[in-house]
Parts: structure tokens; sequence; C-alpha cells
């Protein structure tokens, strides 16, 4: 991979005279912001398929790798890059999150009794309870023929089954949905960071999570944070702030990130119907469609940082790189045609949960819950679509919801009638 080569040696601007990357005289740095959607990410990406990445002078900069093998390679090479980044976003780092900011030998350890909790085996455990949850939530609205498929079914459904999975008091579902809506919100605010650190967005999540462990010191029950209470990670036993690290975590990797493929899913088959009535009359193919459909969708962006000069071929050490799995996914070398849902994709080693030693463990955890919930739908729902003045807006932007917000593709509010 190389960088655009600059043919003024001198040029220490691009071409929108933002500052270049340090050392990287060379390149000629793009006008782009991290929080652009995945359709901007991959437009990007083609003016600059010849080198594999590309740099951005926003902010404090940023690269960008385009490639699913020099993304995959990234995930997988801690020699090169670290996690003492994981984000482009103002403030990334000053942030510890367990375990994703954790490397080497305490973070084999953290995933290995992390994982157990996880294990596809467990995940059969809780099926039958997440069927329930979303027959339970299906029937609540199916006889009113129309919803907001995200905020009346998806995401309570998938908050309820990390709650359960996890141990917390089914109780405090509508705190926590407050909690995960106000920090939704937050992303389309002037200034994410600041917003995401009001008074309903990460201070109370970790207020609930700092008070869920005090209660379980002095009532303790067979779930994950009383677990917690007997391990140790590099011979240390684990405190209290890092089990509200841990659990923090998982609510804010456990939740969005499943609603949004769940939604995507969705309103893809409420826009093309022969792909609906091949998902409803063959049940075999489900799995794999579901697949395709995490490959399609995927709109993660995760960052690692540079650990020596070179890294990726690119990058200072030090600097930000992120490795979109928008632009792993739809890298043509890999995935023929790959902005096209195609249930039979002979190929599709996608990476929507990731790859390499920080690969999601909830992964198993995720997909049945999509299966699942897709199944319960298309059992009571099984024809349905946008309303009509969403389809007339659907048209005139070629398929895309206008409730798609910048970032993260997903329909926020996708409403549904039938």
């Amino acid at each position: 991979m190389q960088a655009d080569n600059c043919p003024e040696a001198t040029r220490t601007t691009g071409v929108t005279g933002t500052p270049l990357a340090p050392g990287r005289a060379e390149a000629e740095a793009v006008d782009f912001e991290f929080f652009n959607a995945p359709a901007e990410y991959r437009r990007v990406a083609a003016e600059h398929a010849r080198d594999g990445a590309f740099y951005s002078g926003q902010g404090a900069g940023f690269w960008v790798l385009t490639t699913y093998d020099a993304i995959c390679e990234a995930f997988k090479d801690e020699d090169q890059f670290t996690v003492g980044r994981v984000s482009a976003a103002e403030g990334a780092e000053e942030e510890r999150w367990i375990p994703l900011t954790v490397e080497g030998g305490p973070h084999a350890e953290w995933r290995r009794k992390l994982a157990a909790w996880f294990t596809p085996g467990r995940v059969r455990e809780l099926e039958p309870l997440i069927r329930r949850n979303a027959r339970k939530r299906i029937e609540g609205f199916v006889e009113r023929g129309e919803v907001s498929f995200n905020e009346d079914f998806a995401r309570p459904y998938v908050l309820e089954n990390l709650m359960t999975a996890v141990g917390w008091p089914v109780e405090d579902l509508d705190h926590l949905l407050r909690i995960n809506r106000a920090m939704i919100a937050a992303r389309s605010a002037p200034d994410p960071r600041e917003a995401s650190y009001s008074d309903l967005g990460l201070p109370a999540l970790e207020k609930y999570v700092r008070e869920h462990v005090g209660r379980r010191h002095a009532e303790p029950a067979d779930d994950l944070t009383t677990a917690t209470f007997t391990w140790e990670v590099d011979g240390a036993p684990v405190t209290d702030e890092d089990r509200v690290s841990l659990l923090s975590v998982l609510f804010l990797a456990g939740v969005d990130s499943t609603v949004n493929h769940m939604a995507n899913a969705v309103q893809h088959l409420a826009c093309h119907d022969e792909d609906r009535q091949r998902y409803l009359a063959e049940r075999d193919v489900r799995p794999a469609a579901v697949e395709e459909f995490l490959r399609a969708f995927s709109c993660m962006y995760p960052g690692r940082m540079a650990a020596r000069d070179g890294a990726g071929s690119v990058a200072d050490r030090g600097q930000t790189v992120l490795l979109p799995l928008a632009l792993a996914n739809h890298d043509p070398d890999v995935f023929p045609e790959p902005g096209r849902i195609d249930f039979d994709r002979e190929r599709n080693p996608h990476i929507a949960f990731g790859t390499g030693h920080h690969q999601c463990l909830g992964a198993a955890f995720a997909r049945t819950q999509i299966l699942t919930a897709m199944d319960e739908w298309h059992a009571r729902i099984p024809r349905y679509g946008l309303p009509e003045a969403s389809e007339r807006s659907a048209a005139r932007t070629g398929g895309a919801d206008p409730s798609e917000p910048p970032f993260l593709r997903n329909a926020y509010d996708l409403r549904l009638v039938w």
C-alpha cells in the first residue's frame, strides 16, 4: 500500500490546505469527517483504491485503511497496532474500556473469563428466553398495524436479552432504555462527546453499574457481576473500577450494533419484495441471509494506534488508524458485487464482528438474537412495508430511508406498516 504521492517535495498541506500527517508530507490530506456515513467512507476509499489508504486532516488527523486484507492484518498485528486508541473521536485516548483497551496477557485473561458467559452452549440455554421475549413484544403491537421497529421492538428486545444474560434486574429496563436513547441522541449533537457525558449519558450508566456492583457485594447472585468477585487478572484481584468498566462496555457494545443489524435487515426486506418472499418461503436460507445482511450493513469504524513508524505501510508511530468494517466487507476483490445482497454468496468471510484478538465475544449471542427476532417477526407479520411517505422519499434517494443518520447506517426510527 502506498499513499498518494505529492508531486511537490516541499508541500506540507493537502488540496484543502489541511496540515498533512506529521512525517508524511508526501501524502495529501483529505477533508474527511470521522462521523461520515459508510457510503461516504466507500466513496472516498474508491478514490484512493490504488493506495489502499487515505489520510484525514480533520481533528487530530487519522488514517483510514480501505482494503479487506489490510484491515484484517491490522486487527491481528499487535506489534504494529495497539488498542491504546480505539476511535478517532475526540478524547478516545483518555478512555480505558475493559477488555477493549487491554492488550497482551491481561487481555487474554479477561477474554477467557468473560467468554464463559457467552459460549454457544450458554447462548443455546438462553434461546428459549430470547424467543419468548420476541413473541411477547410482537404480540403487544401486532394488532396496531404499524410500529417503530427500533423503538417498539428491537431496542427493548435486545436490551432485555442482554440484561438477562448479564444478570441485571429486568425491572430496570426502562431506566437503561432512557440512558441508551440519550446516548444515541448525543451522536447528532453539535458536540457528541460533551453530549455523551450529559446527566443521562455515560455518567448515568456508570452510576447504575456502580450501584449494581454494590448490591451484588451485599446480595450475591448467580450472575456475571458476582462471578467477577473471585476473578484475578495479571495476578491481582479485579477491582470495582474494573467491574464498572467491564459492565459498561457490555452495555455500550451489546445493544446498538445488534439493533442496527436487525433494523437494516428488515428495512432491506421491506423494500425488496423478492428477497422478502424468499426469506419467508425458504427457512434454510435464513442463516445465510443473516450473514449477508451482517456483511452488507457493517457500520462500525474501530480504530487502533500505530505502534511504530510505517504501520500498515502508511502511519507514523502514535497516529490513529481506522479499520472500517464498512470498507473491509465491501472490498470487491473479496466480495464480488459487494453492494448487492446475495443470499447465495458462495464465499462470505465477512468480519462484521471484527477479527483477531479483539473479535467480538458476543457474536454467537448477537446472531441468535437476530435470527430469533427475524423468525418470530415473519411468523406473525409476513407482509409489511414502509409508510407511503417514506416509500416516496426512499425512491427519491435510491432506496435509502430518510431517517438514516450519518455515521452508523441505521434508520433509528424505522416505521413499518402492515
